[in-house]
Formats: structure tokens, C-alpha cells, sequence
């Protein structure tokens, strides 16, 4: 059986930067009997998800409308993609935020590309790096779909709480995560 895991542009976001990670996603999950779509409909973001004395949205409440959105269109894995700067509770920024998954068929993920950016910090940009960063912390956030967790090892699953940490880890799962992984899909089908 495929699977699919649904990309959603949410905001105002170059369609490229989708296009590509599509690409490398399909890469990534190429033994996993998954595919990747771009869902065509752009997601707004909405004022009450904004905090303007932070000046940045909240994850969570963008996160927690993506779900219903997978719930409503019976969605296996939906990841969205948004250019904005973002926060969760404790936090004061992310790269994204995940579903720790409490069930199989449904699992939803967020990234913001905004903070991945070397502009964003005022330097020139890469963008094979930028492609590479934003790969990493899409897996990330699917893998907490999947029921992983941070690692210590060298793993796509450590923390990023920098774009040294984001350049620092592999674009991969350690051999304990990918276990695990490979575990959780084989018993789901």
C-alpha cells in the first residue's frame, strides 16, 4: 500500500522551495513506498495565529489547523511549509513542531523556512545549504510523526536550536532511529 505525505503551502511562500523539497523528500522516503504531493490549494495564515508583540506566529495554533485539515481530508501525513518567523510555548523561535504520534494513520508537521535562511541573520546566502537545512528539518518533524524522538547520536533527529546545530547533523537517521522507523512502517501496513 502507498502511503502519502501531502506538502501544504501555507502563507506566502516561493512555490520553488516546495518543488525542491518534494524532490528531496521523495528521495528520502524512495524505499519506504511513499509518495510525496504537493496539495495545489495555498493554506492563509490568519491573524489570530500572530502574535504581535513577539511579532511572529504561533506554531501550535498553525499546527493544530493543519490537523484538522489531515483529520477532514483523512490525510496519512501532512507537512506544511510556510515563510514566516514562528514560536511555540516555550520557545523563542522553532524550525517547526510535530505530532508526537499517539496513532498511526494520521500525523501532521510543521516547518518555517524563515529562520533556515542566512539572510535572516544578515549574511549572503547559500542555497545548497538553505535546500539542505530545510530537507533536515522536514525529516525531523515527519520523523516525530513516526514516533521518534530527539537523539543523541548523529542523527537528522537531534535538536536544532541554531543553523549550526541544522548544518551539524546529517540529513539521515541513525541506525537506531532508522530501526525504528523501518519498525514503525512494516508494522503500520
Amino acid at each position: 500500500m502507498t502511503k502519502t505525505i501531502y506538502l501544504q503551502k501555507i502563507g506566502e511562500i516561493d512555490s520553488g522551495i516546495v518543488i525542491i523539497l518534494k524532490k528531496n523528500l521523495k528521495w528520502f522516503f524512495k524505499n519506504y513506498n511513499t509518495k510525496i504531493v504537493i496539495l495545489p490549494d495555498q493554506l492563509p495564515l490568519l491573524d489570530s495565529e500572530y502574535d504581535p508583540r513577539r511579532r511572529q506566529y504561533d506554531a501550535l495554533k498553525i499546527k493544530n489547523r493543519l490537523t484538522s485539515q489531515a483529520i477532514k481530508n483523512k490525510f496519512w501525513r501532512i507537512l506544511g511549509v510556510l515563510d514566516v518567523d514562528i514560536f511555540s510555548k516555550y520557545l523563542n523561535f522553532i524550525f517547526g513542531i510535530a505530532d508526537l504520534k499517539k496513532t498511526k494513520s494520521l500525523g501532521s508537521a510543521l516547518i518555517s523556512v524563515t529562520r533556515l535562511r542566512e539572510t535572516f541573520y544578515r549574511k549572503p546566502e547559500n542555497t545548497a545549504q538553505f535546500e539542505q537545512r530545510i530537507l533536515k528539518e522536514a525529516i525531523h518533524e515527519l520523523g516525530h510523526t513516526f514516533g521518534l524522538e530527539h537523539c543523541e547520536n548523529f542523527c537528522v533527529m537531534q535538536f536544532s536550536n541554531s543553523l549550526e546545530d541544522a548544518d551539524n547533523k546529517p540529513h539521515n537517521l541513525c541506525e537506531t532511529c532508522l530501526k525504528k522507523l523501518e519498525n514503525y512502517l512494516n508494522y503500520e501496513f
